[in-house]
This record gives C-alpha cells, structure tokens and sequence, in this order.
C-alpha cells in the first residue's frame, strides 16, 4: 500500500471549565465543560459549513483524557460512527502548584516569574509542572507518531485539545514563536483544518520539534 503524502487534521480547541471563565489557571485539572461552552461549540461546529466533509472522513478523534476534552470530542464526532482515542500525552499543561490560581494573583505574588512565562513561555516551568515548550514537543510526537501509522491513502484525523496544548500547537502549525501563545489564547473556541505533508513530519521527528 502507498503511504499517504500528506495529513488532514481537523483541529478543536475544546469546550471551557469554570476555572477557564473565571480567569483561573486550568492546567492538568480535571473539570468538567460548562454548558455555556457546550453550547458556544456546537454552535461553532454547526456553522463550520466548510468542516463538515471534514468531519464525515476523520478516520479517528484524538484527544486527552480530561473529561472536557472527551465531551469536546464527542460534539466534533457529532452523528458519526468516528472513534475517539484518548491519549494520556494530549493532555493539558501541568501547571503544578500554580493549578487553581488567578492569573492575576500570580503576577501580584511573583512579578518576574510571571513576566518571564508572558515574554519566553516556554522556558518556564511551574513547581511540580511543565514548560509551555515541553508540550509542545509531546504533543507533536503524539501527533506525528499517530498520522505515520494511518493505513489510508489520504487521512483525516480530529485532534481535540485543551486551551494551551492547542495554543502551542497552533503556534507551530502556523510557524509563529512560542511568545504569542496569549494572543491565541484570548481567543475563544476554534475548529479549522490543516494540511501537513509527510516529508514535513519526516523532517521535525529528526530534530527537537519546535519553533523557537
């Protein structure tokens, strides 16, 4: 059988927590979407006009394991038979002890840590968490290791992902420096597709998978 060439992902950015609405750093916690999101997402998958094919051809969903990720990914699978898989290295950010925490509060109690996480994102790790950087390469290695052993001759996979995982990949996918998570961050629930070549994952899987 020919290997596929080139990938389809249908990219989600999941549904909300509460922790998300009231401005609190939601990391790894596990909390489940508000209805609120609920409804703003399937709102947002039903005008996607331009997904729907998309969506009917994904050969799988993937996802976390946080209960919002997995009801995120059933409203992307909607009516369809698509099997979602959930995988442990799609999960959110660690924030470790800063889980919980207002953003604001966190740039009162400790000013230049909070100021190096806005400026270089990636080089900062929470106690007893990860750094924005290193999501980024599990998420990547996630992802190029499950497209690679899809047997069709053109894939489509549904990637669901929690706010910052989808950020740092949205910043490699669109090939822009890990400093300008926050902009896409502020933004709110997304659904769009992209089309990532073979010879590209073939490339980023012999060197770190980032950009700096």
């Amino acid at each position: 059988m020919t290997k596929a060439s080139h990938f389809t992902i249908v990219l989600l950015r999941s549904c909300s927590t509460s922790w998300d609405s009231e401005s609190r750093l939601c990391g790894a916690t596990d909390l489940p979407a508000t209805d609120e999101s609920i409804d703003e997402l399937s709102r947002i998958l039903h005008e996607s006009s331009d997904i729907a094919p998309l969506r009917a051809m994904m050969d799988s969903v993937l996802c976390g394991p946080s209960d919002v990720s997995m009801e995120s990914a059933r409203l992307l699978v909607g009516t369809t038979e698509t099997k979602i898989r959930t995988i442990d290295d799609l999960a959110e950010v660690n924030l470790g002890l800063w889980e919980g925490v207002r953003r604001e509060d966190l740039e009162e109690r400790f000013p230049s840590v909070y100021s190096q996480w806005i400026e270089q994102p990636g080089t900062v790790a929470p106690p007893d968490g990860e750094s924005l950087e290193e999501v980024q390469d599990r998420v990547l290695g996630v992802l190029f290791s499950r497209l690679l052993k899809l047997k069709s001759e053109h894939p489509v996979v549904g990637l669901v992902l929690r706010p910052y995982a989808w950020s740092v990949l949205k910043c490699w996918l669109d090939q822009r420096p890990l400093s300008e998570v926050w902009g896409y961050l502020e933004g709110g629930g997304s659904v769009e597709s992209f089309s990532l070549d073979r010879a590209v994952i073939d490339a980023n899987r012999t060197q770190k998978p980032k950009i700096a």
